[in-house]
């Protein structure tokens, strides 16, 4: 992970907590819930109370327009790194894996010029116009796509192009523009870890090609495994909150079934680690993680090897 002392890491994590933004909404849940206690059975109350404080940010955050404001917000952070000549590994815990999984999408450039352009282009009398294949552009991100105004992102999760044909075209042209200035850097995201996270729980349907915007899932893995990024999730045994995203392939595996294109040079890799007990209580297990950080900070250093051996089996380290 540190490229043989290429890097090190540095001693006091910045901590960006998106919750901050949810006090309004968290006070209006628990009037209603202390509007109970009177009436309710302790188990009860007990039991909505538990998960009310598990569950209300994993909701909150999965709203749009919540989630876009934290997703900027977390960029700001990112590029004052950059600035300063940081990289940057995120890490999320519970849903905050969700941030980081929206980060990738709306801000890394992982939209190939091929998925855009197949996009886009237009067929006139059973032609297709050749202008957006002889201006290719570089890898994009969801976000330049919308903001520089060459589509919009549709509630069914697809994006939609500009219809003024005029104005597509010339938006097209300076797209590369909007991608320096909107999207993360291409090598500044070393990896993602994260842990006590429900992300498949929240986000089941993620394979589903027939849902628009996990289409472009195909170019995130392509653009993680080129731009050597992995991406753990290391949960506690007895983490009642903490799902795998999947089950753990190797590169080929992965490449057979999705019609992925993987390079022989890089070596970016997904690997999800649920094996290690927490020392706490199944209870206290989603909120353990800081109470124990050595034997945390051990699973993910195991994970990272285990991860790099399983997805490139033929490769001795």
């Amino acid at each position: 992970m540190l490229k043989n002392g290429e890097y090190e890491i540095e001693g006091i994590p910045y901590v960006f907590f998106g919750g901050y933004q949810s006090q309004k909404d968290l006070r209006n849940v628990n009037d209603c819930l202390l509007s109970m206690k009177m009436l309710s059975p302790k188990l009860a109350q007990s039991t909505r109370t538990l998960l009310f404080h598990c569950m209300h940010d994993a909701i909150w955050v999965q709203k749009t327009y919540h989630m876009q404001h934290v997703v900027n917000n977390l960029h700001k952070y990112v590029m004052r790194a950059y600035k300063k000549g940081e990289k940057v590994i995120l890490s999320g815990h519970s849903a905050g894996s969700f941030i980081t999984y929206e980060y990738i999408i709306h801000k890394m450039p992982c939209i190939s010029s091929e998925t855009l352009i197949s996009k886009i282009e237009k067929i006139d009398n059973g032609k297709i116009d050749p202008f957006f294949r002889k201006h290719p552009v570089k890898s994009t991100c969801l976000d330049a796509i919308t903001e520089s105004g060459l589509a919009v992102y549709s509630g069914n999760g697809d994006i939609i192009e500009n219809q003024n044909e005029k104005k597509l075209k010339e938006i097209y042209l300076n797209l590369d523009k909007y991608t320096d200035l909107v999207c993360t850097p291409q090598d500044e995201v070393l990896g993602i870890i994260n842990f006590g996270s429900p992300l498949v729980l929240f986000y089941s349907d993620i394979k589903y090609q027939s849902i628009a915007i996990n289409r472009y899932n195909k170019d995130v893995f392509e653009y993680m495994q080129k731009s050597n990024i992995f991406f753990l999730t290391v949960n506690f045994a007895d983490d009642p909150i903490g799902f795998p995203v999947s089950k753990n392939f190797t590169a080929d595996e992965m490449q057979n079934m999705n019609n992925l294109n993987f390079s022989d040079n890089t070596k970016g890799f997904i690997y999800n680690k649920s094996d290690v007990k927490s020392p706490a209580t199944f209870i206290m297990a989603h909120s353990s993680y800081w109470k124990h950080p050595k034997k945390f900070a051990k699973a993910v250093v195991q994970a990272y090897i285990e991860g790099y051996k399983n997805f490139y089996p033929e490769d001795n380290i």
